[in-house]
């Protein structure tokens, strides 16, 4: 596709408003509009008027379709990603201290210098590279007082892994040969350490877009979690497309804090959240229809 350079320069908010006014939009309280454009920006708040548009080639709108609408829309993003990285802390905290602590061997604390339990040679030497970075960088109470006392140059795993980022966990697990560790880590959240591994990545990804307010609703993803053919208890019936689309994340995530802590309530507040805003189309997070009454949601 030919491409050409460009040399526009930006609307003024009033002329946003004026713009989205003449391409159908209804703005009741232009002051509102005006501040939410001013505190926003209309390059972030484009993604959710998008969804309220009947022609995308034109730009115009669905009759009815307002500008409150679309900061529904983006208010209920912002909680859905609260919602979720909220959730992510004990997910993570949890996937530390089964990592850190599955191998019974001779070398348990320090089975993560071993090269032998990883793939190659070379992968495991720029992991340690990170590790080590990761670990001269933390300020953890824990390890500053194990330096203090020994002379080891790294602390052992259940120590060394609370100084790494979630990235970094899911790259020491995709890294680890295929056999016992990876299957043990996996297994305590019943499902295979290929899925798990997946999982992983596709968590890490959506933490990211968490971190960086990312529009995540509606967004058609590009790092996969694997659907499981085998699992402990449930798994909710998914659509074929359903890995592209953030039903399948929260899925993943209700099914570890099955584990994590059984008692969570992470079906009742997502609930709560989808009832309180009409304005979404479930079906454009990938959930199918009646949901609610699969019995993993119960």
């Amino acid at each position: 596709m030919h491409k050409t350079e460009f040399h526009g320069s930006a609307l003024s908010f009033e002329d946003q408003i004026r713009l989205l006014r003449s391409q159908g939009l209804t703005i009741k309280d232009e002051k509102k509009a005006l501040r939410v454009l001013q505190n926003v920006s209309y390059s972030r708040l484009k993604s959710y008027l998008v969804p309220l548009m009947e022609d995308r080639v034109s730009h115009r709108f669905r009759p009815g379709a307002s500008m409150d609408d679309a900061y529904a829309l983006y208010g209920f993003d912002r909680r859905l990603r609260e919602l979720i990285f909220h959730e992510m802390e004990k997910i993570e905290i949890s996937i530390r201290a089964r990592m850190g602590y599955v191998s019974s061997g001779s070398d348990s604390g320090y089975w993560y210098m071993n090269p032998d339990y990883f793939r190659s040679k070379s992968e495991h030497r720029e992991l340690m590279r990170h590790l080590i970075s990761e670990v001269q960088r933390s300020d953890n109470d824990s390890i500053k007082r194990f330096y203090e006392k020994y002379s080891n140059p790294l602390p052992p795993c259940w120590l060394a892994l609370e100084a790494t980022s979630m990235g970094t966990l899911a790259s020491i697990f995709a890294a680890m040969k295929p056999g016992i560790l990876r299957i043990k880590i996996a297994g305590h959240y019943g499902v295979s350490d290929s899925v798990f591994c997946s999982w992983l990545h596709h968590l890490v990804y959506i933490r990211n877009m968490c971190a960086h307010h990312n529009r995540l609703w509606n967004k058609t993803l590009s790092v996969p979690a694997l659907i499981p053919d085998t699992y402990r208890d449930i798994f909710p019936e998914q659509q074929p497309d359903a890995q592209n689309h953030v039903y399948l994340t929260l899925c993943v995530i209700k099914y570890l804090q099955n584990t994590v802590k059984p008692t969570n309530t992470f079906a009742q507040r997502l609930k709560a959240l989808i009832h309180n805003s009409p304005v979404v189309d479930t079906a454009l997070m990938g959930f199918p229809a009646g949901w609610e009454d699969d019995p993993f949601w119960q």
